[in-house]
């Protein structure tokens, strides 16, 4: 198989703003009786031309039964609930009619050695991981109408509850390891609060008070009697999580060829400056250093800065 072509990614990413392009203030839209997330257009577009297959071979034929078997695998290979039903089946179908999920898949060999090292820390599924594609497909610096913004897509005011900060130069939200750590220990307190790893997720996206909402309502804490209640983007996000763990596990069965990228976050190391300093005084090669460290809003670094290079 052919390499990404991981330096014209940098470059990509070295001139062009990382951003979540939404005009419309919704992020959901409906297909017959379910809602799907939008996916950020301008994003995925973006890694079109630095991609090297085409998307065009993707099998989404297969039986149900098959579908059931692999879901029942999925399941049991996990302490998440991976439940097969209509409405999974129906987002896993959705997904794998996205002819540009490799794209994604190949991204995340990047960050996802980061994001399951943050999960072991506070004893999480690793799976959550993919909690991270449904939130931003992996853009370092997506932003929403909200105001959510980062990998995790923090909220203000919930970041700083956890101990993320913007600065004229600096922004925690982007920085992908306090993000990271930040979202492990989140979804830690959502799962002790309310004792369900669907809920938790739903919490996620919406809050728990939302939720707990939701539950009164329903009259139970099962996450599909319950789903009805909460807001119609909060519906979507666990299906969503489920579609994207089943892609994750089994795209090679589907002919998915991922655009393969040359590192992840473990072939780069933190160093430290005791002065302001610049990306071009730290390394000529600028164009990995923007593109590993998005928490630095310009080429400015102040004096006690973490920094990721090579």
């Amino acid at each position: 198989m052919k390499n990404f072509n991981v330096k014209k990614l940098l470059i990509f990413f070295s001139f062009t703003p990382l951003f979540f392009n939404s005009q419309d203030k919704s992020r959901v839209y409906q297909e017959g009786n379910e809602v799907f997330l939008k996916v950020d257009e301008n994003w995925v577009k973006s890694l079109e031309k630095y991609d090297n297959n085409t998307g065009e071979s993707y099998e989404n034929t297969l039986s149900l039964d098959t579908y059931k078997e692999r879901f029942y695998l999925l399941d049991a290979n996990t302490r998440l609930n991976i439940d097969y039903n209509d409405v999974t089946y129906s987002y896993v179908k959705k997904y794998l009619s996205y002819r540009w999920y490799h794209r994604i898949i190949g991204l995340s060999s990047y960050y996802f050695p980061l994001f399951e090292a943050a999960l072991e820390k506070y004893g999480l599924p690793k799976e959550i991981k993919y909690l991270a594609v449904v939130e931003s497909a992996l853009n370092p610096r997506a932003g929403s109408w909200a105001g959510a913004k980062g990998i995790w897509q923090f909220m203000p005011a919930t970041g700083k509850e956890y101990g993320l900060y913007d600065t004229k130069y600096y922004s925690g939200f982007y920085d992908p390891v306090k993000s990271s750590d930040a979202a492990a220990r989140y979804l830690r307190d959502l799962y002790r609060q309310l004792g369900d790893w669907n809920l938790a997720i739903s919490a996620y996206n919406c809050g728990a008070g939302n939720v707990n909402k939701a539950i009164r309502k329903a009259g139970t804490k099962s996450y599909w009697k319950v789903r009805q209640f909460l807001p119609k983007e909060t519906q979507a996000y666990v299906p969503s999580f489920i579609a994207v763990n089943y892609i994750f596990n089994y795209y090679k069965l589907h002919s998915i060829k991922p655009m393969y990228f040359k590192y992840n976050f473990y072939n780069v190391r933190m160093i430290s400056n005791s002065k302001p300093t610049s990306f071009e005084k730290i390394s000529s090669d600028t164009a990995f250093l923007r593109f590993a460290n998005p928490q630095f809003i310009t080429d400015y670094i102040p004096t006690n800065s973490i920094i990721y290079t090579k």
